[in-house]
């Protein structure tokens, strides 16, 4: 004979476990909750674009409510610069880094692959920074030119320094030759495509791609 269902006791137990879960997500400090909705943010924006992906996708991807996301986002526009803004910071963090490296045509090649090595840990990211976004105005449009251009000016530095035309250390903005922010600008736009084609082919090892594009830049920067 089966046990009869007390209503309050069902519906009292209902609640105690929604409490329960809202204190776990409680638990979670809001910069980390943050990053993982950034995360969500970018998979999501990745696959279906700005316009198509709505808030209530994300947040449940998140696992968060959608009023939660609004207090700590205020709109989708504020949301989508924020994952912008999160990307770009991955793609710079190591740069600095690499431009201690006295050896200006390793650390052209280590550029490079530092490009491939993000495209290949942040792919979500990445088709959102350099697809949709690239092509974008005002403040969102702004910052991925930030990012690029840091990118490209960190380039043609390493160029000049290869050329002998600059001592290494200088880094005044005016000290780049136009003809180095060219080739730069070439270069980027080169490995930019390259990452293109390479995300639809994950299948091709990060380390033979990058003898790829170095054999195809790397001499006609160098001569």
């Amino acid at each position: 004979m089966k046990k009869s269902t007390d209503p309050k006791k069902t519906a009292s137990n209902s609640a105690a476990g929604a409490s329960a879960k809202r204190l776990g997500t409680r638990k979670v400090p809001k910069e980390q909750r943050m990053e993982q909705i950034l995360e969500v943010a970018g998979a999501v924006f990745s696959k279906h674009g700005f316009h198509s992906t709505s808030m209530e996708e994300i947040a449940e991807g998140a696992g968060v409510t959608k009023p939660l996301l609004y207090r700590y986002f205020g709109s989708k526009d504020a949301l989508y610069l924020a994952t912008i803004t999160q990307v770009g910071n991955h793609l710079m963090s190591g740069l600095s880094l690499l431009m201690a490296n006295p050896n200006a045509t390793e650390r052209l090649k280590h550029i490079m692959l530092s490009f491939l090595t993000f495209v290949e840990r942040h792919r979500d990211g990445w088709s959102v920074l350099y697809n949709e976004a690239l092509t974008s105005v005002g403040p969102v449009g702004e910052k991925v030119t930030f990012f690029r251009n840091s990118f490209i000016e960190a380039a043609a530095r390493t160029i000049e320094e290869m050329k002998g035309a600059r001592k290494t250390g200088d880094t005044t903005h005016g000290a780049v030759g136009i003809q180095a922010m060219a080739m730069a600008s070439v270069m980027v736009g080169a490995v930019e495509a390259g990452a293109r084609w390479w995300i639809q082919h994950p299948e091709i090892p990060i380390r033979d791609m990058q003898v790829l594009i170095e054999k195809m830049l790397v001499p006609g920067l160098a001569d």
